[in-house]
């Protein structure tokens, strides 16, 4: 369409063509506008797609929930790069594509357990249909391909990641805490995210701390 309208005017304005008349791209309605904001995922969602996937979407859906990275990172996470440490606690280093970022992330204890009773069939955890590397794009369609078998449009892999991001606000942690595991540069995405928190979460704790402080000074009492 942008094209289109190119070549149509420089005829008109270069080339004298004033017969061609109006640009017909110009009331095309477009496709896309802008880029759209990839919306975290809903507890039900995450739950019916973790029991109705098969494993291999299972494992990477869990990856990239409890680590809270994007889809090109979680496919080169190798099984060397989950370790121990001389504590007992476990780890996840990544190293993220976009921002050249050196992360060591704990792992969750959720993620833990599923990660040991996966097979370790290559290098990387998350494998193709092949077992062999997955690449991002293929994890992407993988993932949109189960969301249309269980009817659900809108949502992609990575939404996840503000899945996680959302997951440690409401869990208490400061913006650097979250920061740590995400990787964001910047606390503007954090707060951000933070309006993804659920409403009525945010409203329950408050009235929580409302009943614990006690009577309003306001209000009279009998």
């Amino acid at each position: 369409m942008s094209l289109i309208s190119i070549l149509w005017n420089f005829a008109i304005e270069k080339l004298d063509q004033d017969k061609l008349g109006a640009d017909p791209a110009h009331s095309i309605k477009r496709m896309h506008e802008g880029e759209r904001e990839h919306e975290p995922w809903p507890p039900e969602l995450i739950e019916r797609f973790l029991n109705e996937a098969r494993p291999s979407l299972r494992w990477a859906v869990k990856l990239a929930l409890y680590t809270g990275q994007r889809r090109s990172d979680l496919v080169k996470v190798k099984w060397s790069q989950f370790w121990r440490d001389d504590k007992g606690r476990y780890w996840i280093d990544v190293c993220q594509q976009k921002t050249g970022a050196a992360l060591s992330i704990p792992c969750h204890k959720e993620l833990r357990m599923e990660l040991e009773s996966m097979p370790r069939v290559a290098d990387t955890i998350l494998i193709g249909d092949r077992g062999g590397p997955l690449e991002a794009d293929s994890l992407s369609a993988a993932v949109r391909k189960q969301l249309r078998a269980i009817g659900v449009k809108g949502y992609v892999i990575h939404g996840l990641r503000k899945n996680a991001a959302v997951e440690l606000i409401n869990a208490g942690c400061s913006d650097p805490q979250v920061m740590a595991i995400t990787g964001h540069k910047t606390a503007d995405m954090v707060a951000h995210y933070s309006k993804k928190r659920d409403q009525r979460e945010l409203a329950s704790a408050a009235m929580e701390k409302w009943e614990q402080s006690g009577k309003p000074k306001n209000v009279a009492g009998k």
